[in-house]
């Protein structure tokens, strides 16, 4: 069974330790590395993911203006560019979001390891957002959970 839960994403003041850590005597110090551990190497990944996915959400506003055949005419040159690009860049949205996973799950194993003497668990915090016509679940930090 799992209470009382904190999380560590980028809102979170690196000075105001969770009292999920004071309660189970989680040495300042260990919140500090967590905290640290939490900024330097996921949020980067999670960051650049939001970033492309804001540039992939631009470039598809204006995708359907940008093909070759519009209306029954085919103009050449701008279709195998502009398609291109717009495959890399899901092949890249793919990449960066299999990296934000793999690095949430080796952050939350650090920390797992960490508190474990203290009951805590870390698990992956997630937030719904929506990406064009779909809703889905992203990475944003961990959540902290005392466990019985």
């Amino acid at each position: 069974m799992t209470y009382s839960a904190a999380k560590i994403t980028k809102h979170t003041n690196r000075n105001a330790m969770p009292s999920i850590f004071k309660e189970a005597g989680v040495p300042s110090t260990t919140f500090s590395r967590i905290y640290r551990l939490v900024q330097s190497e996921l949020l980067p990944t999670v960051t650049a993911l939001q970033s492309h996915e804001m540039a992939y959400d631009r470039e598809m506003q204006s995708y359907t203006r940008k093909q070759m055949v519009k209306g029954g005419m085919i103009g050449f040159g701008t279709e195998s560019n502009h398609e291109k690009k717009v495959f890399q860049m899901v092949t890249q949205g793919a990449r960066l979001q299999r990296s934000v996973d793999l690095t949430a799950v080796q952050v939350k194993d650090k920390c797992n390891a960490m508190l474990a003497k203290y009951n805590i668990m870390a698990t992956v915090a997630l937030e719904s957002r929506r990406l064009g016509t779909y809703s889905s679940k992203h990475v944003v930090g961990l959540e902290f959970h005392q466990i019985e």
